[in-house]
């Protein structure tokens, strides 16, 4: 069995086929006999459904090493109650309706995940999302998407997957009163969590709305690979990449579901002109600095009075970093 994890997610995919040599059929005995007086055998055409488990470095997780499904809910009553890594084949009727291949738990890194009681899948079908966390320890959790399920009924063609995301605070960074004042990078460090980390910042405008204007510079926590522009950082396209700055609304928090509803897809690439090699840019083992000029990211308007903002980073649409970055309000001595 292969497992993959893709952009910071773990991807279960469980590929559904037909056997090598045609449909299987299982023979009932009995019914209408023939005009020679031989029985007819009535018989039940099953599909096949492999399970495999493939494997992408993107957000440097380790591989799943076991996982248990289960199939439940089949009009024609079969189940399935202990489906793992070590059962990769099983058997479903073709046009069997109401049938859903659950996720009941699975082990990454030497962690076994469980599905969290206070947010789990409510449908099982393809779009429904939940959180697992691990067994024991709430605090470390995982968003799992039901990316495709099993057709009702069932043609024997689908493909049943799950994704797994991740989403991972990096270390903040709090613009002094002498940065607001006048254009000042400073140096911040991040998380060895996240691919990447922010080597520096700087406010560089304001708008007529009072929104601040910043650049980011962020680097690789390894050295990044590939021939300029085709430059990836710890296995991921930084063609991959998407950023916003937000207000904080979140409380400093951010959930793997506000995230994604930060980004609408009409994000800009990041340009290869903003791209960094190893060494540039002040980027030590390469990254992207964020745009300038009149494309700058803005912060909320009104900036004395909102102070706080998140950089979010999205991974392929899928997982997410984000930094919280605070602004010093001027006071009067």
């Amino acid at each position: 069995m292969k497992i993959a994890l893709v952009q910071g997610t773990v991807a279960l995919s469980l590929a559904l086929s037909t056997v090598a040599c045609g449909p299987k059929l299982e023979s009932v005995t009995g019914g209408k006999k023939d005009q020679a007086g031989s029985p007819h055998n009535a018989q039940r055409e099953t599909v096949t459904i492999g399970i495999s488990v493939e494997e992408s470095n993107s957000l440097a997780l380790a591989a799943a090493t076991s996982f248990s499904m289960s199939l439940e809910g089949c009009a024609s009553g079969l189940t399935y109650t202990a489906l793992t890594e070590a059962t990769p084949n099983v058997d479903v009727y073709k046009y069997d309706q109401n049938c859903l291949i659950k996720l009941n738990s699975f082990r990454i890194n030497g962690i076994i995940y469980v599905p969290s009681q206070a947010d789990s899948f409510t449908s099982w079908i393809a779009g429904d999302s939940a959180i697992f966390e691990e067994s024991g320890n709430s605090s470390n959790s995982l968003q799992v998407v039901v990316s495709s399920q099993l057709g009702n009924p069932i043609s024997g063609t689908e493909a049943v997957g799950y994704s797994f995301s991740q989403i991972v605070a990096g270390a903040g960074s709090t613009l002094a009163k002498s940065a607001v004042g006048a254009s000042h990078a400073l140096s911040v460090s991040g998380q060895d969590a996240t691919p990447m980390t922010i080597a520096a910042l700087s406010f560089i405008g304001m708008t007529a709305q009072g929104a601040g204007q910043f650049q980011f510079t962020l680097d690789c926590d390894q050295n990044v690979t590939g021939t300029a522009p085709a430059l990836s950082c710890a296995g991921t396209s930084l063609d991959a990449l998407k950023y916003r700055l937000v207000k904080d609304d979140f409380g400093g928090t951010l959930t793997a579901t506000s995230a994604a509803a930060l980004f609408n897809g009409n994000e800009p690439a990041i340009a290869d002109s903003e791209k960094l090699a190893v060494g540039a840019g002040g980027a030590v083992h390469g990254g992207f600095v964020t745009r300038s000029g009149a494309s700058a990211l803005a912060g909320p308007n009104v900036m004395h009075s909102n102070p706080n903002m998140l950089l979010v980073i999205q991974v392929a649409g899928t997982s997410y970093r984000y930094f919280n970055i605070d602004v010093s309000t001027l006071t009067y001595p």
